[in-house]
């Protein structure tokens, strides 16, 4: 290997990437050494590229335990490599984006999720430029866990998935891109390199819920998820985390009171929920519900799993969400 060349580790998790189509069936995952590493040899230009193999799913199958996996075989095999990147379905590449970077405090060097709306092997695809630019911001200094994908490398505990026909199919609506890749690079706010150890923090505990409201939404629902045995309980309300007053207070209040806290996300994409600007919001904080300010849905979802399994309790939830670990919420 040549003193130019970077040492870079690939780890496949499947997606879309390297499936294969049986004709005429849906596509499925495809075989690792057929269907990926041909594709990415020309990049022993500019990295020597080893590869394994963790799992080879669709990513709506991703579980916390492949998460945990995943940032031990990060915490294993960063000191030898210049940087490592993961192919990952797009479906919950943001979720796996986010668990990777609350896991991987004091991370020293760049670890690159990316992947592809369509298959490597077909003619029209983006999983090659994908691939390729994902190699190279592996080789750059960009000491985090970012996304790739089109022509962004996207802070990943910040990207959501904003589109399923688009190459463009990701977007970080309250950070700015860590680096655009045009004719030029451009760089954003990338994170400075940490000054001590890297510490791998594993743990997540599932039972958080998710629910969505609506117009006419039954706020026994929320009841239901307490009942269900969840320890939290995500709301995706409207605008500023604006809910319904019916009922709705007096069920944020029984949850808080079970000892479930209640965190009120909002529906868009771009923006934070603020408490008391309307009435609405103002109910359910009073409530008891806390708020998770500008972080994306996937962040405040992984976040609670996170923070729950190292034993932070319902009073000290919201607080604690709100604490950065990982440039996840506050100042880009």
């Amino acid at each position: 290997m040549s003193a130019g060349r970077k040492r870079l580790l690939f780890l496949h998790t499947g997606g879309t990437l390297g499936m294969v189509r049986a004709a005429p069936g849906p596509l499925a995952p495809g075989h690792y050494d057929e269907t990926v590493l041909p594709y990415v040899r020309g990049l022993e230009t500019i990295a020597s590229i080893d590869g394994e193999l963790v799992c080879n799913i669709d990513s709506s199958d991703m579980t916390p335990a492949l998460w945990e996996r995943l940032g031990g075989l990060v915490a294993a095999h960063i000191d030898a490599v210049d940087g490592i990147v993961i192919l990952h379905g797009t479906d919950t590449m943001a979720w796996s984006a986010a668990a990777l970077a609350l896991m991987l405090q004091g991370l020293p060097k760049p670890v690159v999720l990316t992947g592809s709306q369509r298959p490597i092997s077909e003619l029209r695809t983006d999983a090659r430029s994908n691939l390729l630019h994902s190699a190279i911001c592996a080789t750059m200094d960009v000491p985090e866990v970012g996304l790739y994908f089109g022509s962004h490398l996207f802070r990943g505990i910040r990207a959501t998935k904003s589109s399923v026909s688009a190459y463009d199919a990701f977007s970080s609506p309250n950070c700015p891109p860590l680096l655009t890749m045009g004719v030029d690079i451009a760089w954003g706010p990338v994170r400075p390199r940490p000054a001590g150890p890297l510490r791998f923090q594993p743990g997540f505990d599932p039972r958080v819920a998710v629910l969505g409201l609506f117009p006419g939404a039954s706020p026994r629902q929320l009841d239901a998820l307490v009942d269900d045995g969840a320890r939290a309980v995500v709301l995706r309300a409207f605008g500023e985390g604006n809910l319904p007053q019916a009922g709705w207070p007096a069920a944020i209040g029984r949850a808080t009171a079970a000892g479930v806290p209640v965190i009120v996300t909002s529906q868009c994409l771009a923006g934070a929920v603020r408490a008391g600007r309307y009435q609405n919001s103002a109910a359910a904080r009073d409530a008891g519900a806390c708020f998770s300010g500008d972080l994306t849905l996937e962040a405040t979802v992984v976040k609670a799993m996170w923070l729950l399994a190292r034993g932070c309790g319902p009073a000290a939830l919201g607080d604690a969400l709100l604490e950065p670990v990982a440039g996840e919420c506050g100042p880009a």
